[in-house]
C-alpha cells in the first residue's frame, strides 16, 4: 500500500491512497471463499459449487464486499503510517477500482489540533459573597401574595382602573371582523394596555352593559395590514373582578405550606440563599472556562465548528419558539443566527479540546461507579429505574457519550478545586 498525506487546512489532512493489485487479489480470495460456503448455483448443492463458478456468478457482490473491506483497512493503515490522530470520520472521494489495476481513493479527515496547553492550575476567579437581606425576603413575600391574589366579584359599582373585566369582545376594521368573537375574555383594565385607549373607554361600564368603542390600533399590531387603522370594539361586560391580596398572616403562610409567617420567611430565606449560591457557583465556573478559552487560542476542525454552530442555532430557535415566536419566521433567519454565534462556536470547540487535554494529563476518566451514579440520578428525575435507564443508554449506544460528559464534568471540578477563588 502507498499513501501520501498533505495538510489542506490547519486541522484537515487529505490522504491519497493506493492499494496494490496483490493486496486486492488476497481480499478477493478471502471474499470468494466465504461466499462459496453458502453459494446457491443451479446444478450444484448449496455451498458445493467450484470456486470458478462462484467467481463467475458472484463477481459483482464480491467486488462490492472487497471495496467495503479495503477502504477502511487502507485508511486505518495510512493513519498509523503518518501518525495522524483523526477526530472525525473521513470523507472518501475519487474511488478508482478497475480490473487488473490498483485501488486508489482519497480520504479527507479532520485531525486533532496541535496546541501548547497554557497553565490551568491556579486560575484566578472571583466569587460573589451570598447575602440574603430582610428586604429580599419581603419582596419575595410580596410576589407570593401577588401570584396568589384572589379575584372577587364586584356587583355594586362600575369598572374602574385596576379591575379585571370578564367580557365578550368583537373587533372590526373597515366594517370587517378582525377576529372571531371572543367569549369570557379576561381583560386587565390598565393604562399600559396593548391597545392604547381601550381601557380608558371601558371605565364606567356596568355588569351586563354593552358598549361600542373606537380606538386606533398601534403601529406594532401583529397584523400589519390593519396596523395604525381605526378599529371598533363591541364589548359586553359579563363580570367585574377586583384583585385582592391576602393579608400577610399565619393563614396566608398555611396556604403556602408553612404554619406561621416566621417559618415561611425562614423557608424563603433558605431557598433564596441556596439559589444565590448556585448562581454564584455557575458564575465562577463561567469565569474559569472563559479564561481557559482566552488563554488557549488555536485553530480547530471546521466540521466541529459547523456541528456546534448548528446546535447553537437550533437551541436558540427552540427557546424562542417556546416563547411564542413563529418557527417559519425564525428558520428564515438562520444566516443571522450563525453570524451571531460563529465566534462562540469556535470558542466552545476550542474548550472541548482543552478540557480533553487536561483530563488526559491528569488521568481523569469516568469509571463504572460514575456511570452507575449517573444512571441513578437520571432515574430519580425521570421516574424510571436505574436499570431501565441503563438499558436505554446501552441499546442506543449512548454510554460513551455519557462517559464523555461525566469526564468533562470531573475535569471542570478539578479545575475549580485548583483555582484561586477570592470572595467579593
Amino acid at each position: 500500500m502507498k499513501s501520501k498525506a498533505k495538510s489542506v487546512e490547519e486541522c484537515t489532512t487529505l490522504f491519497e491512497i493506493e492499494v496494490s493489485k496483490e493486496a486486492i487479489a488476497r481480499v478477493f480470495d478471502e471474499v470468494f471463499a466465504e461466499i462459496a460456503k453458502s453459494a446457491n448455483i443451479p446444478g450444484f448443492r448449496v455451498g458445493k459449487a467450484p470456486v470458478e463458478m462462484v467467481r463467475l456468478h458472484y463477481a459483482k457482490d464480491a467486488k462490492e464486499e472487497v471495496l467495503r473491506r479495503l477502504i477502511p483497512q487502507a485508511y486505518k493503515r495510512a493513519l498509523q503510517e503518518h501518525e495522524i490522530h483523526a477526530v472525525a470520520l473521513p470523507e472518501i472521494s475519487d474511488v478508482m477500482f478497475e480490473e487488473d489495476k490498483p485501488l486508489t481513493f482519497k480520504a479527507k479527515v479532520d485531525i486533532r489540533p496541535k496546541f501548547k496547553l497554557k497553565d490551568y492550575k491556579g486560575i484566578a476567579v472571583e466569587k460573589k459573597k451570598v447575602s440574603v437581606t430582610d428586604e429580599d425576603v419581603e419582596k419575595t413575600l410580596q410576589n407570593l401574595r401577588e401570584l396568589n391574589a384572589k379575584y372577587v366579584d364586584v356587583a355594586d359599582r362600575p369598572v374602574q382602573m385596576g379591575d379585571f373585566l370578564v367580557s365578550d369582545m368583537e373587533c372590526s376594521v373597515d366594517g370587517k371582523p378582525l377576529h372571531k368573537k371572543r367569549e369570557n375574555l379576561w381583560l386587565a383594565v390598565e393604562k399600559e394596555s396593548f391597545i392604547p385607549g381601550l381601557a380608558e373607554k371601558i371605565i364606567g361600564m356596568k355588569k351586563g352593559e354593552e358598549r361600542d368603542i373606537e380606538v386606533t390600533l398601534p403601529e406594532k399590531y401583529p397584523d400589519k395590514s390593519v396596523a395604525g387603522k381605526s378599529a371598533r370594539y363591541h364589548v359586553l361586560a359579563r363580570e367585574i373582578k377586583e384583585r385582592k391580596l391576602s393579608d400577610l398572616n399565619d393563614d396566608f403562610a398555611k396556604e403556602m405550606g408553612r404554619p406561621t409567617v416566621d417559618e415561611l420567611k425562614g423557608e424563603i430565606a433558605r431557598e433564596m440563599e441556596s439559589h444565590a449560591k448556585a448562581n454564584a457557583e455557575v458564575e465562577v465556573e463561567n469565569q474559569l472556562l472563559g479564561k481557559l478559552m482566552d488563554s488557549n487560542v488555536f485553530s480547530v476542525p471546521s466540521s466541529f465548528v459547523t456541528r456546534q454552530l448548528d446546535y447553537m442555532v437550533e437551541d436558540a430557535k427552540r427557546r424562542l419558539i417556546e416563547k411564542g415566536l413563529n418557527k417559519d419566521d425564525l428558520d428564515k433567519k438562520d444566516g443571522e443566527f450563525k453570524e451571531r454565534f460563529k465566534n462562540d462556536a469556535v470558542r466552545q470547540v476550542r474548550l472541548l479540546f482543552v478540557l480533553d487535554e487536561i483530563a488526559t494529563r491528569e488521568h481523569i476518566s469516568a469509571v463504572e461507579d460514575d456511570i452507575n451514579g449517573a444512571y441513578k440520578a437520571i432515574a430519580s428525575q425521570s421516574g424510571k429505574t436505574a436499570e431501565e435507564v441503563r438499558a436505554h443508554y446501552e441499546s442506543r449506544e449512548l454510554v460513551d457519550s455519557l462517559a464523555d460528559k461525566i469526564r468533562e464534568g470531573k475535569t471542570i471540578r478539578f479545575l475549580l478545586d485548583n483555582a484561586k477563588i477570592t470572595e467579593k
